[in-house]
């Protein structure tokens, strides 16, 4: 089975090196390595290219764009780009455990009913500090099943691993500013086939000025608050589509994904009329908000910050 690893980097210079060892460093090397470079400004392609040809990687390739895509594209465009039979997504700045390629590739191949496999990992902060999550290291296997808050993704995308062919049916689904990992989560959640595997593979590195965290930041207004919900209602229409063009029959998926479309539709109610009763009525979908605490969100928006 060929593998392939898609790494997306943007002025990355601080900490791509110490990432690219811990995937040089595998135990079962990658057939495919392809970074995909976002226009850096920094050094990060010359310390990529001169790492490439020091170490004579042949089967690693560094792709420069031509102009800045943002991190969704630069993403999506490398896995389609890519070419093994499993694709594991890489950011810039993690470290991988030197086994995970090892570890997931054989769960992979001993279960064929797996399309997405995710690890856990270990987040670790500038300060020092670390923790385990979301999951306890059991080493146990663990079928993921849709909830009321499915769009919820729980693990990112840098502990993923997925079939090309999940890839292959989910992607006629993407847009721009849908994320890759979300994407891929949802596909094989709504297949039967996400998995978790409950052993720290993978050290997260976290910022506070990451592009996501930079984004989570800007949804604290009513304005981006509004097109965020119309983004998921545009989500959960392509589920839905995608459930029926693949026949992924499931009353209960389907049953949520009916119910969070009605709880999505009431919201965009409530911030276009800013009235008290559709408020109390969201009550009844409170477990279809991805955090609880985004319901009392929206009432914050609408009736304090405005």
């Amino acid at each position: 089975m060929k593998v392939s690893v898609v790494l997306s980097s943007y002025n990355g210079e601080q900490d791509i090196i110490e990432q690219l060892r811990s995937i040089d460093g595998q135990t079962r090397q990658p057939d495919e390595v392809l970074i995909c470079d976002d226009c850096s400004t920094d050094g990060t392609v010359n310390l990529v290219q001169n790492y490439i040809e020091k170490k004579r990687l042949k089967n690693w390739k560094l792709v420069v764009n031509k102009q800045n895509k943002g991190w969704r594209k630069n993403f999506i465009d490398g896995i389609f780009a890519s070419t093994g039979d499993l694709i594991f997504t890489s950011d810039q700045d993690d470290i991988w455990r030197e086994d995970k390629i090892e570890i997931m590739e054989k769960v992979m191949l001993e279960h064929s009913e797996i399309n997405l496999l995710a690890s856990n990992y270990r987040e670790f902060y500038p300060d020092g500090k670390e923790k385990t999550g979301p999951n306890k290291n059991d080493k146990r296997l663990v079928q993921v099943k849709a909830r009321n808050n499915f769009l919820l993704v729980d693990s990112p995308g840098c502990t993923h691993c997925f079939r090309r062919s999940l890839f292959d049916i989910a992607y006629p689904y993407w847009f721009e500013e849908y994320p890759h990992d979300a994407l891929m989560w949802r596909a094989a959640l709504f297949s039967d086939s996400l998995y978790t595997l409950n052993d720290d593979l993978i050290r997260w590195r976290k910022h506070t000025d990451s592009a996501f965290s930079k984004e989570a930041k800007n949804l604290k207004n009513k304005r981006a608050k509004v097109e965020w919900i119309d983004l998921n209602l545009r989500v959960i229409d392509d589920l839905k589509k995608f459930v029926r063009v693949n026949n992924f029959k499931n009353k209960n998926n389907e049953k949520a994904l009916e119910r969070n479309e009605r709880c999505f539709k009431l919201r965009q109610k409530f911030f276009s009329n800013s009235n008290i009763l559709t408020g109390v009525k969201l009550i009844r979908y409170w477990n279809c908000y991805p955090r609880y605490r985004q319901y009392l969100g929206d009432w914050y928006l609408i009736f304090i910050k405005g």
